[in-house]
C-alpha cells in the first residue's frame, strides 16, 4: 500500500465518520451548531486515529478531504442546478433536452 493509498484511505474513513455523526446528530434533533460540531469532532479523532493506524501524514489527508469535499459539494450544486433548470422547463411546458443531465 503505497503513501497515497493510506492517505485516500484515511480522508474516506474520516470523511465517512464525519457523515455518519452527522446523520446521527441529525436523528437526535440536535441544531445546526452542535451538529456541525458533532461532525467536526468526529472527523478530527477519527482522521488522527486512522492516519496514525494506517501511518498516513495528517497534513495530505486533510487537503485530500477538503478536495474530496469540493468537489462532492459543486457536483451537488451542479445536480441541484440541472434538477431545477428541468423542473422549471417541464413547469413551462417545454421539452427537456436529453442532455440535460449529461
Amino acid at each position: 500500500m503505497t503513501s497515497h493509498d493510506r492517505t485516500q484511505a484515511t480522508a474516506l474513513i474520516a470523511l465517512l465518520a464525519a457523515l455518519l455523526a452527522a446523520v446521527w446528530g441529525w436523528q437526535q434533533g440536535l441544531g445546526p451548531a452542535p451538529l456541525t460540531e458533532a461532525a467536526g469532532l468526529t472527523y478530527g479523532v477519527v482522521a488522527a486515529l486512522a492516519a496514525t493506524v494506517l501511518q498516513a501524514p495528517l497534513v495530505d489527508v486533510v487537503a485530500l478531504s477538503a478536495k474530496y469535499t469540493a468537489l462532492t459539494t459543486v457536483f451537488s450544486v451542479w445536480v441541484a442546478v440541472a434538477g431545477a433548470y428541468a423542473g422549471w422547463q417541464l413547469l413551462r411546458g417545454r421539452n427537456v433536452p436529453r442532455g440535460a443531465f449529461a
